[in-house]
C-alpha cells in the first residue's frame, strides 16, 4: 500500500519541481530586464525582488535603504515596484514638510486627493477603511529623503515602522535616506527594519553607466556646433567617448562620486574635448595631444564642482584667446568675484545661521585680545603705543586675513554672535543645530556634535564669500575686522 502511495506522489513531486524550475527561469529573464533598466545594481535589485516579489507571501513590515547621494536608491525602488506592478505611493519628505501634508499624501493611494487627515489616528482609521476594498493586495509606502523625518515628532516614524501592526493591510514602508539607521534616535522601542545599503559606484561602474549616455552627449555637442559630415562620423565613435571618460574620471573620480554631478561635468567638458577635433586642429586618433589639450581644462573645471555656474564667461575668455586677445587680469578677478558671490548666494541659509557663519569668520581672522575693542561699545580709551603703530604698518603678507583662519572655541563664537546680532534671542537647541549644519556644509571645520565645553571650530570660507553672505543681511564685515581698523 505504501509503494502505491509513493508511486502516486511521484507525478505530483515532478510537477512541483518542474513548476519551480519554470518560475526560476522566468525570474532570471525578468532580472535580466531589470539589470538593463538599472545597470550596476544587480545585488541590490536581487535583494529588493526577494523581499517584494513573492506574491504568495506577505510584504515585510519595513525596509530601510541607506547610501550616499546619487547611488541609485530611489531609481531601484521605483523600477522594482513598477516592474512588479505593486500599488505604491512615493512621499518626498522635503515636499511633505508637515505631518498633515504627509498623511494626506499617503491617502492618495485610495484615489481621493481631497481627503483631510490631521492626525496619526485619522490616518490609521482611513487605512483601515481601505481593508474592505483592497483586502490583502500589497501596498508600499516609499519615504524618500527620510532623514527629514527626524525633524518631526518621534512617534510618527515609530508608527510608520510598525504600520503593519496598526492597520489591517498587507502594507510595507520603505525608507530611503543618505544617513545610516543608527543616526535615527527613538525615545521608545521600535521594530527594527530590514536594512539595505547602496555603496558608491566604482570607477568602472561609473564608466559603464556614463558610456550608455553616449548618444545624448553627441546630440548635445551637435546642438552647440555646426559639424562637418566627416568629423561627425569620428565624434559618433564610442572609442572617442570612452577615451574622454577615462581622462575625465582620472581627474574627477577621487573628489566626486556623485553620478548626477559627474554626468553634468562630463557633458560640459566633452564639448571642450571635441573643440580641436571640430576645428580640425587635432586628429581624433591622437590621444596624447587630446590629453594635453583637456588636462588643464579639467583641472580648472574641478574648481567649479557642484557650483553649476554658467560657463558663458569661460567661453568668452576662450574666444578672446582664439582672437589672440589676452584677457585683462582685472577682468578675470571680476569674473572670479562674481562666481564666488553667485556661489555664496546659492546657499539658502537661515537668518541666524548667516550670522553664525559671519561670527565664525570674525573669530577666525581676529586676534582674541581685540574682541573687547571690536565688539563692545564701551571698551574704554586705548593709548597708542609704538608697537601698535608699527603693527599698523605691517605688509599684506602679515595680515590676519592673508595668514589663514585660526581655531576658536564655542564660547567665543557665541559671544561674537550675540555681539553682532541686534536682536536678543536665547540659546536654544535649534541655534546649536545650525552650527552642526554649517559644519556639514563644509563652511566651518569642526565636530558636528556640539559640545559646550570642548568644541573647537575654524571658518574655511574666504573674505569674498563672507562679504556676499553678509550683504544679504545688511552687515558690514569690514567694520569688525582688525586688519581694516
Amino acid at each position: 500500500m505504501s509503494q502505491v502511495n509513493s508511486r502516486q506522489q511521484l507525478p505530483i513531486i515532478e510537477k512541483i519541481v518542474s513548476d519551480s524550475l519554470l518560475c526560476s527561469c522566468e525570474n532570471n529573464i525578468n532580472m535580466e530586464e531589470l539589470y538593463n533598466l538599472v545597470p550596476c545594481r544587480e545585488s541590490q535589485l536581487n535583494d529588493l525582488v526577494e523581499l517584494l516579489g513573492d506574491n504568495g507571501e506577505s510584504l515585510p513590515c519595513s525596509i530601510f535603504i541607506s547610501g550616499s547621494l546619487a547611488t541609485g536608491k530611489t531609481v531601484c525602488v521605483n523600477t522594482v515596484l513598477d516592474y512588479l506592478n505593486l500599488k505604491y505611493v512615493l512621499i518626498d519628505c522635503i515636499e511633505c514638510y508637515s505631518a498633515k501634508i504627509m498623511f494626506e499624501e499617503i491617502l492618495r493611494i485610495q484615489g481621493d486627493e481631497g481627503t483631510k487627515c490631521d492626525t496619526l489616528s485619522d490616518l490609521i482609521n482611513n487605512l483601515n477603511r481601505l481593508s474592505d476594498i483592497i483586502k490583502y493586495d500589497p501596498i508600499v509606502l516609499v519615504f524618500d529623503r527620510a532623514e527629514r523625518l527626524r525633524c518631526m515628532d518621534h512617534s510618527i516614524i515609530s508608527a510608520f515602522l510598525r504600520l503593519r501592526e496598526l492597520c489591517c493591510l498587507n502594507i510595507c514602508t520603505i525608507f530611503i535616506s543618505q544617513l545610516v539607521y543608527d543616526n535615527f534616535y527613538f525615545k521608545m522601542g521600535v521594530r527594527e527594519p530590514i536594512q539595505l545599503y547602496f555603496p558608491n559606484y566604482t570607477k568602472e561602474e561609473l564608466l559603464k553607466i556614463i558610456l550608455l549616455k553616449h548618444d545624448a552627449f553627441v546630440y548635445y555637442l551637435k546642438h552647440n556646433y555646426e559639424i562637418d559630415s566627416d568629423i561627425n562620423q569620428e565624434l559618433e565613435k564610442p572609442e572617442l567617448f570612452a577615451n574622454f571618460l577615462n581622462a575625465f574620471l582620472s581627474v574627477f573620480y577621487r573628489p566626486c562620486r556623485d553620478l548626477i554631478e559627474l554626468q553634468h561635468m562630463a557633458k560640459v567638458n566633452f564639448v571642450k574635448y571635441c573643440e580641436p577635433i571640430i576645428k580640425k586642429e587635432i586628429n581624433a586618433s591622437d590621444l596624447s595631444k587630446l590629453w594635453r589639450h583637456i588636462a588643464p581644462i579639467l583641472k580648472t573645471s574641478l574648481e567649479l564642482l557642484y557650483l553649476r555656474i554658467s560657463t558663458q564667461n569661460t567661453t568668452e575668455i576662450s574666444n578672446d584667446k582664439e582672437n589672440d586677445i589676452q584677457p585683462n587680469c582685472d577682468y578675470e578677478n571680476t569674473l572670479q568675484l562674481l562666481s564666488t558671490k553667485t556661489f555664496a548666494q546659492s546657499f539658502e541659509l537661515p537668518y541666524y545661521a548667516k550670522f553664525l557663519l559671519i561670527a565664525a569668520y570674525l573669530a577666525s581672522y581676529n586676534p582674541p585680545k581685540e574682541d573687547k575693542r571690536l565688539f563692545m561699545k564701551n571698551h574704554g580709551k586705548q593709548r597708542k603705543r609704538l608697537q601698535q603703530v608699527r603693527a599698523k604698518a605691517k605688509i599684506t603678507e602679515k595680515l590676519n586675513t592673508q595668514l589663514g583662519p585660526k581655531v576658536f572655541n564655542l564660547d567665543r563664537l557665541l559671544a561674537i554672535f550675540y555681539a553682532i546680532l541686534e536682536e536678543k534671542i536665547g540659546l536654544t537647541s535649534n541655534l546649536l543645530a545650525q552650527i552642526a549644519t554649517l559644519v556639514e556644509l563644509k563652511l566651518i571645520a569642526g565636530n558636528k556634535e556640539v559640545d559646550l565645553d570642548s568644541s573647537k571650530y575654524k571658518c574655511i570660507v574666504g573674505y569674498d564669500f563672507i562679504s556676499a553672505v553678509a550683504q544679504t543681511v545688511g552687515f558690514n564685515v569690514r567694520k569688525y575686522l582688525y586688519d581694516f581698523i
